[in-house]
């Protein structure tokens, strides 16, 4: 009997505890839910505000609402979940009294302080504003494509490209020739699957500004404020609201900036005279190219093939630019790399590099600045200096093989206490032979 009556108080409680979850469930479903309609007329749902690391979050499902859709995928397919936002400690305040008094008001309250430029959305997207104090009535966000670089090619050219339709662009680009199309796609073709912004007044061609955002502005434009990036490249944190005219205003301040830098590498690219770099007439170069350095856009990795042998070698950052602005040939880069320069060299002349061994060169030097009667270089330490260089085909490359060769001799001058005149006057003959010029024993320095 005892038994049967615990049975049914186990079954009774039972019984209870789902009525109960069926009427929270109930109560649950029955009570209205918060949700925004912002001014583009999208929709602002799911709003959840929780607690986490001391701070009170809010976050929220945002987008474009399908009451067409027959399933709730369909219907939400046009929705998507925002990151995750704190609440400063007074709107938490805020918030806590509000929902006292009204839940669903509170949730709105939360979602107009964490997402502003999502809330009024289009604030965010106006067109008609002032960008670094000039009034500009356009804002485009383009992905980058082939096309879109033959465009702003054609916008160079003078082409009032941006008051044409789709099709007539197209046709357009279509009546490109090939090598104006190869040309204005040459060395861009890292651009393409980035993302451009641009800006300006229309009808006036010239107010137009155009720049490819960087990472930590694109992550402005998705969560429409700014924003700081991790290590790799992942949002950290998000901060003041922005709209499209503010990013904009960054981005063009940002790229006239780096042009200006680019200006000044670009002058220091055109004073160098490039046609003096040469690689040995043995060494067959065929298909150089050069690719993008992962986190160091000032260098560029040059590859080629040399006697069919696979090269590479990392250019310089005045070689890169000279490269990129077609200031130096790809082969006179090649020539002008000391990476790429000594791989040749290797591949020509397998053991025999330099003609004569390293040791040979940089004893000739120590016993021409040791002799105390010495006034110049004998001639056969000229002819084994002349043959350790002899795969250097131009002064400059030259005056490196031999400053090479003078920094291995320092250490033994400096230890046996060589007269400091005696080492000038053998470094500036040094310097001479590079430059093809041979000094006579009259011409040397009285000891």
């Amino acid at each position: 009997m005892a038994k049967k009556k615990v049975e049914d108080g186990q079954q009774k409680a039972v019984a209870e505890a789902g009525s109960q979850e069926e009427n929270q469930k109930s109560q649950e479903q029955q009570a209205p839910k918060a949700k925004v309609t912002t001014t583009e007329g999208n929709t602002i749902d799911k709003i959840r505000v929780f607690q986490k690391d001391g701070n009170t979050m809010v976050q929220a499902d945002y987008g474009k609402l399908n009451p067409e859709g027959k399933t709730s995928e369909e219907r939400r397919s046009g929705m998507r979940t925002q990151l995750s936002r704190p609440l400063s400690p007074d709107q938490a305040k805020e918030y806590q009294k509000i929902f006292a008094e009204d839940p669903v008001k509170s949730k709105e309250f939360a979602v107009k302080a964490a997402y502003p430029m999502h809330v009024d959305d289009a604030a965010f997207h106006q067109k008609t504003a002032n960008i670094n104090g000039r009034d500009v009535n356009y804002i485009t966000l383009e992905k980058i494509t082939e096309d879109t670089l033959l465009l702003n090619a054609l916008r160079k050219e003078g082409m009032d490209v941006d008051h044409m339709n789709k099709d007539q662009r197209a046709k357009l680009v279509d009546s490109m020739s090939p090598e104006a199309k190869e040309t204005a796609l040459s060395g861009k073709e890292g651009l393409v699957g980035k993302w451009q912004l641009a800006f300006g007044e229309k009808g006036n061609k010239d107010s137009r500004f155009y720049g490819i955002l960087n990472k930590e502005e694109l992550a402005s434009i998705r969560h429409r404020a700014e924003v700081t990036l991790d290590d790799h490249g992942q949002v950290k944190s998000v901060g003041a609201p922005l709209t499209m005219a503010d990013i904009a205003g960054r981005m063009e301040q940002r790229v006239q900036a780096q042009r200006q830098t680019n200006g000044e590498k670009l002058e220091a690219a055109q004073k160098v005279d490039w046609s003096k770099f040469k690689l040995p007439s043995a060494a067959n170069i065929t298909g150089l190219r050069y690719s993008a350095v992962k986190d160091n856009p000032d260098r560029v990795m040059l590859h080629g093939q040399v006697n069919g042998i696979e090269v590479s070698g990392l250019l310089s950052k005045n070689e890169t630019t000279a490269v990129k602005n077609r200031v130096a040939t790809l082969e006179q880069a090649a020539a002008a790399n000391e990476q790429f320069r000594n791989k040749v060299l290797d591949i020509v002349g397998p053991g025999e590099k330099k003609g004569v061994s390293e040791d040979a060169a940089v004893k000739a030097i120590i016993d021409r600045a040791s002799d105390s009667s010495a006034r110049a270089f004998t001639p056969e330490q000229v002819k084994t200096l002349n043959a350790f260089a002899k795969d250097a085909e131009t002064p400059e490359q030259r005056e490196q093989v031999f400053a090479g060769l003078w920094e291995k001799a320092q250490p033994k001058l400096a230890a046996d206490g060589v007269n400091e005149h005696w080492q000038q006057d053998a470094r500036e003959e040094l310097s001479d032979l590079a430059q093809g010029a041979v000094r006579s024993e009259q011409q040397g320095m009285k000891r």
